[in-house]
């Protein structure tokens, strides 16, 4: 078997996860050769070297340059390196690995472009950066001897002023375009650090007769019934024209370890077909939000003579946005608390230790969705969230604007069906979004990437875009925190926030000593400081020491955050149904409105997100920060219940000093529910003789019969001597 380069055989597109040690698809291959490891590799930054080019130098046997294999060569060693890089590696297989009749060569994930050969035969190429893609490579492959696999990946600038920032064709999201990356948004410097590569494993995959490409699951939930019917969707590839006649038992293990077993006749005809498979369980146990109640997942195995899969986790729920945009998980209605998220610039980087500590630190910080913001991230970060109740906005790679000719909207629809196939399985992901900030390309692209989402999945919500007009930064961009009284841009609100400092370690990591006092403002924006947002909007002090500026810093940040949510959720079941704080982690080391640094370190900011989400709240205006002692305070509060379940017997306590100076009876907190305590009716008054100085005054929500803390806050009063 020989292809031609000239019929360009292109790769086929895997839809799902992966096979290989980041995933949880175990299909029917005897043999998996990772191919991982030391590769060679050659740098063609002109792109001007050929194939017949490389083999000469690979002929010379001279000692080239290694890279171990998966990483993005930024982090390899190849710094600001934009081109191409010839990759190469020679494998053997044994004859029982040969007798195999299917031979697949599958990689995970190559940034951005990808040319493949193998024993000099042209295989094809690809395009993009998060889509797994593989080869047949059957009768290419020769057993007992070196075979040489040979890769050209591809990761270009784009052209200034011409290309990029504006017409951009690469579909590389926040990696190529955006105010978090190296350079933030620079001319100069925004596309610096490039993340090309190959970035995620390569593998072998060596079968008897049949490759099984995908198994997307899908199901309805019928509540009056209480069952539900579960489709088994299956893509299959299969080497030999004869008719294969296989018996195959379906097993579906339930979250409590219950079994569901089903058998079925198939006949396998064509070479390349889809399987549909539908069974009914009875009393399903739902996959929740952590909030709600428990992420159950179900695990579905495949055996037979020919289709074998095992360890394929989905979840059976039903989400809806409904027409005021209220978000409801199998009909019940969820107050959206979400942040955004990068979790890295280089993907490589994440492993699954990383995966589980970002999640559960946004978990931690009572967040119930988080934003995948502007780019699709690798399988085991949705599985992380999968399994720990965290629902995902999954944004499509776009980030501001983008060509507009015919060819580029092909390739888009054809790269974000891709993102919806790859991804299908996941039961925490509610939201496919085409485009980040698109501006007027909401109604010219994205209708035709809603339209391709739509072709494929109906049972998630789909937005065209998040745009400027749900992108409320006041106190940021314009005006001050302040201005979220009036809950600007709602109902669904995407991005807010500000910048902050991380703390003076991690400061120090970034931005070199020398370069505090003097600053160096040039360095500190490549690390996307952003001055006049911080000094002229913000109004944040520099104080008299940089220990002083990252404290004014984080408070800042921190009092916005706080202000913004508690307006905002002052306005549940009103005008507002969910909001995004932008950003959670720094996803390289830098200076950016995470609350989270890029070495893990918690700012101020996350301790009040975490506050301002407790999903059972006691939201406080504190109407006057000056008393004299012995007087009235001057607040009002809001009791918020985002919990689907209710509280009862209740106390909210007042306290100055461990001193109790009020308390409120509350018989009963509704589910889902918000009470205002008008400030007028609250008899709380500070003790007498209370000397001159700030004070803390602490708030704490419990039920009588039980020692836990359900909610608690706090805020900060001064005492002042008439003069």
């Amino acid at each position: 078997m020989e292809l031609n380069p000239k019929n360009n055989l292109n790769a086929f597109h895997v839809m799902a996860k992966p096979i290989g040690p980041i995933c949880n698809l175990d299909c029917n291959f005897s043999d998996i050769l990772l191919l991982n490891g030391k590769w060679q590799y050659v740098t063609d930054k002109q792109e001007k070297l050929s194939y017949d080019e490389i083999k000469k130098i690979i002929s010379l046997g001279k000692s080239l340059a290694e890279m171990n294999i998966p990483i993005n060569w930024q982090l390899a060693g190849l710094n600001n390196f934009n081109g191409s890089v010839w990759f190469f590696k020679s494998f053997k297989i044994n004859k029982n690995q040969n007798e195999k009749k299917l031979k697949i060569l599958q990689f995970n994930g190559v940034d951005y472009f990808a040319d493949v050969w193998l024993n000099n035969t042209y295989l094809g190429n690809h395009e993009g950066y998060f889509q797994p893609f593989y080869f047949d490579i059957s009768g290419l492959i020769e057993p007992l001897k070196e075979n040489l696999l040979v890769v050209k990946v591809t990761s270009p600038l784009e052209e200034l002023k011409k290309v990029w920032p504006l017409k951009k064709k690469l579909i590389k999201g926040i990696f190529n375009h955006h105010d978090c990356r190296p350079g933030g948004w620079s001319y100069e410097h925004g596309q610096d650090q490039n993340t090309g590569g190959i970035w995620n494993d390569v593998s072998l995959l060596l079968a008897d007769e049949v490759y099984i490409e995908s198994i997307n699951v899908s199901s309805k939930i019928n509540f009056d019934e209480n069952t539900s019917l579960v489709r088994i969707s299956l893509t299959y590839l299969k080497k030999i024209n004869s008719v294969l006649n296989d018996k195959i038992e379906i097993e579906i293990t339930s979250p409590s370890k219950k079994k569901i077993k089903a058998k079925y006749d198939v006949q396998l005809n064509e070479t390349r077909s889809i399987k549909d498979f539908v069974v009914e369980i009875k009393n399903p146990e739902l996959w929740w939000s952590w909030d709600l109640g428990k992420p159950g997942l179900y695990e579905l195995n495949f055996s037979g003579n020919y289709l074998n899969a095992s360890n394929i986790k989905f979840g059976i729920r039903e989400i809806k946005l409904d027409e005021k945009n209220v978000f409801h998980l199998n009909r019940k209605k969820l107050f959206l608390r979400g942040t955004n998220v990068i979790p890295a610039q280089f993907l490589s980087e994440l492993n699954h230790k990383k995966i589980k500590e970002q999640v559960t630190l946004m978990r931690e910080a009572n967040v119930n969705i988080i934003r995948m913001h502007a780019h699709v991230n690798s399988n085991e970060y949705y599985d992380e969230c999968d399994s720990q109740g965290v629902l995902v906005w999954q944004d499509f790679a776009l980030q501001w604007t983008y060509d507009e000719s015919p060819e580029f909207i092909s390739n888009a629809a054809s790269q974000i069906k891709d993102m919806v196939k790859l991804l299908y399985n996941h039961p925490s992901i509610s939201f496919w979004c085409c485009h980040n900030e698109p501006g007027k390309q909401i109604g010219t692209l994205d209708p035709f990437l809603y339209d391709s989402v739509l072709s494929i999945d109906n049972s998630r919500i789909i937005r065209l875009a998040s745009n400027y007009e749900e992108h409320p930064y006041d106190g940021w961009y314009w005006g001050n925190k302040e201005h979220f009284a009036a809950r600007p841009m709602g109902p669904l609100v995407t991005e807010f926030g500000a910048q902050a400092l991380p703390e003076i370690e991690s400061l120090k990591k970034i931005i070199s000593e020398k370069d505090f006092d003097p600053p160096d403002w040039d360095k500190w924006a490549y690390h996307n400081f952003q001055y006049e947002q911080t000094f002229n909007i913000a109004g944040v002090e520099r104080g008299n020491s940089i220990e002083e500026f990252v404290s004014n810093s984080q408070n800042y940040q921190a009092g916005l955050i706080q202000t913004a949510i508690d307006f905002y959720r002052r306005g549940k079941h009103k005008d507002i149904t969910g909001i995004f704080q932008f950003m959670f982690i720094d996803c390289w080391p830098s200076i950016t409105w995470s609350v989270v640094d890029y070495f893990t370190k918690k700012k101020a900011g996350y301790f009040a997100l975490q506050k301002a989400f407790q999903p059972l709240y006691v939201s406080v205006n504190v109407r006057q920060r000056k008393y004299f002692s012995g007087k009235k305070l001057n607040v009002d509060f809001w009791l918020i219940n985002d919990y689907q379940k209710e509280f009862t017997n209740c106390v909210i306590l007042f306290r100055i000093n461990k001193k109790v100076i009020y308390e409120i009876q509350v018989d009963n907190i509704p589910e889902d529910s918000i009470e205002y305590f008008n400030w007028e009716k609250n008899e709380i008054f500070l003790p007498e003789n209370l000397k001159e100085g700030k004070y803390t005054i602490e708030i704490e929500l419990s039920q009588k019969k039980k020692k836990d803390i359900l909610s608690y806050n706090d805020f900060e009063i001064e005492i002042v001597e008439k003069k």
